[in-house]
């Protein structure tokens, strides 16, 4: 199994172990983590987190196709309904966060019994089309969903719909929610994956900020602008991220 999400882990093995005849040989936090273990212990399952440091769900897919040996994979995604339904029936099963153990059994069934039935050529082209899915859908984020941060040695569960903006601040990361400040040594690029882009936007490559939370955009000498938060702060906006902004907001005001 593969996340980068400890407690995630824990609770996946701990599921796992209740399961008669699923044996968990290796467990990885990252892409490059998933990669060696599959190459050392050869599993005919692979549970896959999307979201991952050092190379994410994608191209751990994007390298496995390769092996003669394919594995199948089971996708754990953060995508919501709607777009898990648009690969429902492709060649992998998936698990939705948060999900039940019974969830996770009939998952384990269903790939067991492909394993049984298909041949290694049907399950390269199932990943292929199940990876085309998954990349044209991989801003349909649960808006309402938790994310859990790893901060030192203890896990930290934040509500996506609490998050105000994300700004970088030296080594760490600070996250603003609606009833806290986080300091996470994690990257902006690493937050920003974990949110998507439904309910957020990068407006600097140390800013990320809610949609809902920009009361104005402001442009200044020499190209400059910033963008103004109802919480009364103040923001940079860099200029390779302002045609965005701008899109944004004119798009705003056309249907507000």
């Amino acid at each position: 199994m593969v996340d980068d999400e400890r407690l995630a882990r824990q609770r996946l093995k701990a599921s796992l172990a209740k399961i008669d005849d699923v044996k968990l040989v290796a467990e990885a936090s990252s892409g490059v983590e998933a990669l060696e273990a599959i190459e050392k212990f050869d599993p005919a399952v692979v549970l896959l987190d999307i979201e991952m440091p050092e190379g994410d769900g994608f191209e751990v897919v994007t390298r496995v196709l390769q092996q003669s040996n394919l594995p199948e994979i089971i996708f754990i995604t953060a995508f919501n309904s709607y777009a898990v339904k648009a690969y429902e029936h492709g060649a992998s099963d998936y698990l939705l966060k948060p999900f039940t153990e019974a969830r996770l059994r009939d998952a384990l069934s269903r790939v067991g019994e492909r394993i049984r039935l298909r041949t290694v050529d049907e399950r390269v082209v199932r990943l292929q089309q199940t990876l085309r899915h998954l990349q044209s859908n991989n801003s349909g984020f649960n808006s309402n969903q938790d994310i859990w941060f790893r901060r030192g040695a203890e896990e930290v569960r934040v509500f996506r719909n609490e998050i105000q903006h994300v700004s970088a601040d030296r080594d760490y990361v600070e996250v603003t929610t609606t009833e806290k400040v986080l300091h996470l040594r994690l990257t902006v690029t690493a937050i920003e994956r974990k949110l998507g882009k439904e309910d957020f936007i990068r407006i600097h490559r140390s800013h990320i900020v809610r949609k809902a939370a920009i009361r104005a955009l402001r442009r200044k000498r020499q190209s400059k602008a910033e963008v103004e938060l109802v919480d009364g702060k103040t923001l940079p906006v860099g200029a390779s991220y302002l045609d965005d902004v701008s899109s944004f907001i004119a798009d705003r005001q056309i249907h507000h």
